[in-house]
């Protein structure tokens, strides 16, 4: 199996200590990279966060809690040495590309050169109920991306003007720690995001798929990198990978299965994850609900019913799961059709708690089994 950069998720709740110590237990554990999620909101409705349905609702009064991960990545830079850290992903809509693109900086050089700016169109429930405008998400990304390459690149005033974002003689006198910015990495699934990502994108991190339809994504990358003259390889082609882990395969089924929260992730896929079971996504035709799904106007009633609509098979198809050698096997089918970073995001613990150390674990242990395998391969 080639060798693949592997990536986890970042802690993003307190205690802060806590969350910062994480990212220094990863780098022990044999990762490459840390990226935090940047949220207001979670999938999960306020009405359904009750300890008879939710255990960690005992010890966590809601389910909304997050740290801005910025001040996070600048915290962990200092207890790291070696992996990247990284936004996974953040957005443009939240965040004015000029305020982004000198974050972005501060941050390389407090890493001294290891971060990653992950950026997506962002989702509605960290917009919408904030009063924050998102129409045409697309295309106010890419007059974002322009602006901040723009910046990165020279010291001297800007001029820009767009149809979302106005600048007049703007300028940032910081310059990149090193010879290069920081690597801008784009989350995009539809074939508009998938033509951004080969044009100016480069890393491309989308939600694990199928590996068949994940080469057909890959291939319209290229395609799109080659047709606006990039040479081969300028974008890194990155997954990610929700992953429950459990000692035995039959385990972890049972933690899917169980898991009423890891029913409401699964209301963030494409109504083609569902269709493919015969069935209409509970939100609607042709949602796709990590854009579209607004957990908190829910009642408690609707949230179960709307919850009691996700079939068993979409809610398994979500993650990859099972012992460290059976998800080691499904990384490499992703491998083997061109990806070459796949981020590990650790679910067990939220559907699970009870599971959550073993879990940790296990995570170490699936990094070592994913590496042997690459030896054994080479």
């Amino acid at each position: 199996m080639t060798r693949i950069e592997l990536s986890a998720m970042g802690a993003v709740r307190p205690p802060a200590s806590a969350a910062v110590a994480a990212a220094a237990r990863r780098e022990d554990q044999g990762f490459d990279a840390v990226w935090w999620a940047d949220h207001f909101l979670h999938w999960f409705p306020n009405s359904i966060w009750s300890p008879d349905l939710v255990a960690q609702a005992s010890a966590q009064a809601s389910p909304h809690v997050w740290f801005d991960p910025m001040p996070v990545i600048a915290a962990a830079a200092g207890v790291t040495s070696r992996i990247t850290l990284g936004t996974g992903v953040t957005d443009v809509a939240r965040r004015h590309p000029a305020s982004l693109a000198q974050t972005a900086l501060t941050l390389d050089h407090l890493s001294q050169g290891r971060f990653v700016l992950g950026i997506g169109t962002g989702e509605a429930l960290n917009l919408a109920p904030y009063g924050i405008d998102n129409r045409r998400p697309l295309a106010r990304l890419t007059e974002a991306l322009t602006i901040i390459r723009a910046l990165f690149a020279s010291d001297e005033p800007l001029d820009f003007g767009g149809d979302f974002f106005e600048l007049s003689g703007a300028q940032l006198g910081l310059r990149p720690f090193g010879e290069r910015p920081p690597p801008i990495w784009v989350a995009a699934h539809r074939p508009k995001g998938l033509a951004l990502v080969g044009a100016m994108a480069d890393g491309w991190l989308p939600l694990a798929t199928d590996p068949t339809r994940y080469g057909e994504m890959l291939a319209r990358v290229e395609a799109a990198a080659r047709d606006a003259g990039r040479p081969p390889g300028a974008v890194t082609p990155g997954v990610y990978a929700r992953i429950v882990l459990a000692e035995r395969r039959e385990d972890a089924e049972r933690i899917i299965d169980n898991s009423l929260l890891m029913r409401f992730i699964a209301l963030t896929r494409p109504a083609e994850a569902y269709e493919a079971h015969g069935v209409e996504h509970p939100l609607g035709s042709g949602v796709f609900g990590l854009t579209h799904f607004m957990p908190t106007s829910y009642g408690r009633e609707d949230a179960l019913a709307l919850a009691a609509k996700v079939p068993t098979p979409v809610v398994r198809e979500t993650v990859l799961y099972g012992t460290p050698d059976d998800i080691a096997r499904d990384v490499a089918r992703f491998v083997a059709v061109g990806a070459r970073h796949v981020q590990l995001t650790n679910m067990t613990p939220m559907a699970d708690p009870s599971s959550a150390v073993a879990s940790d674990a296990l995570l170490g242990d699936l990094v070592t089994e994913i590496r042997r395998r690459e030896v054994a391969d080479a």
